[in-house]
């Protein structure tokens, strides 16, 4: 229920379910957020691949002990993230504005921001500000009304080609895994090298005859480097889990050591244990040099990751801030418009 939420209106969710339980009420709370389960639970019953692993009472447990039951094994809370050392500017947006077809005012109005090598940004905000829409624009996938986008290239970006795309040197995690990111019927090898197809190493004719040795062991190595848990590389992508769904988006994009990745909602749905590894996996490559454009909706995500945060309000942008000690209540306002 909190997905949506600012964090100033999780709290007030909060005390809500606490006054429901002072009046007697009983509520059942679904959730993966640790914070909120210790929170405002009393007890906490634990499922894990669909099977009952326990229950237990929350003042006698901690946030370790219940992840552990959620994953089964320890998971890292505190992300390991050295200062950042940012270069030169990879993306630049001026003055971007895209017109809505739902609302009646424009989806992205007046945004203008940079994204520096070796420097995660993240746009920050309650989604369905403007955040898709400008996902779009900064991939080439829509063009804007005006403004502009300066990719890694230094040209600016207008509609990509898929090859002009890939060509770019741009990473690109989206949105919506399963309609954006992997093609279900293909196999996980298949989609590993979808931007691949037609170099040398993996075909013959620029395409038109596939290397399937090559791209088979190509797979079973991105399979053993990410963890992605799966009987066969040959199996389809639709078989897998959503957070091994999300490594071999996650794999392949990052294979190719991309000059800028854009992540947009990297860990939505997904346990702790593979949103420890998609963290972990982004900050790598933010020290690799690469600059990171981040668009999250999860409060404590953007905490985590960010060296910068730009808020999004309804296609606006209310403020930008530091990642390192940032002022947690201001940003909460700005994410709410205030």
């Amino acid at each position: 229920p909190t997905a949506v939420l600012t964090p100033q209106e999780i709290d007030e969710l909060m005390e809500i379910m606490r006054g429901f339980k002072a009046e007697g009420k009983s509520i059942l709370f679904i959730t993966h957020k640790l914070n909120e389960i210790m929170a405002v639970s009393d007890r906490c019953t634990v499922l894990r691949k669909g099977k009952y692993i326990g229950t237990v009472d929350i003042k006698d447990t901690t946030k370790e002990e219940l992840s552990k039951m959620m994953v089964g094994r320890d998971v890292q809370f505190a992300v390991e993230k050295k200062p950042c050392e940012p270069g030169k500017p990879i993306l630049e947006v001026e003055n971007l504005v895209v017109p809505s077809k739902v609302h009646k005012n424009n989806a992205v109005r007046g945004v203008s921001f940079n994204v520096r090598a070796g420097e995660i940004v993240c746009i920050a905000g309650i989604d369905g500000n403007g955040q898709s829409e400008l996902a779009s624009l900064v991939t080439g996938l829509i063009k804007p009304e005006s403004g502009e986008v300066v990719g890694p290239d230094g040209n600016k970006i207008a509609l990509f080609s898929p090859s002009a795309f890939i060509e770019t040197g741009l990473g690109n995690i989206p949105e919506d895994r399963n309609k954006m990111g992997l093609v279900g019927d293909m196999t996980i090898a298949e989609n590993l090298v979808l931007k691949q197809t037609a170099s040398d190493r993996f075909s013959a004719g620029h395409g038109a005859w596939l290397k399937l040795g090559a791209i088979n062991d190509y797979a079973e190595r991105l399979r053993e480097e990410n963890d992605i848990r799966c009987t066969s590389v040959n199996q389809t992508a639709r078989s897998l889990s959503g957070g091994n769904q999300q490594k071999v988006i996650l794999a392949r994009e990052l294979d190719s050591h991309p000059k800028l990745l854009v992540a947009v909602y990297p860990t939505r749905g997904l346990d702790i244990g593979a949103t420890e590894f998609i963290h972990n996996q982004i900050i790598a490559q933010r020290d690799a040099g690469c600059a990171v454009l981040l668009i999250s909706a999860d409060f404590d995500e953007v905490l985590k990751l960010s060296d910068r945060i730009t808020v999004l309000f309804e296609g606006q942008v209310m403020g930008t801030y530091p990642g390192e000690n940032p002022p947690i209540k201001e940003i909460s306002l700005a994410m709410a418009g205030k």
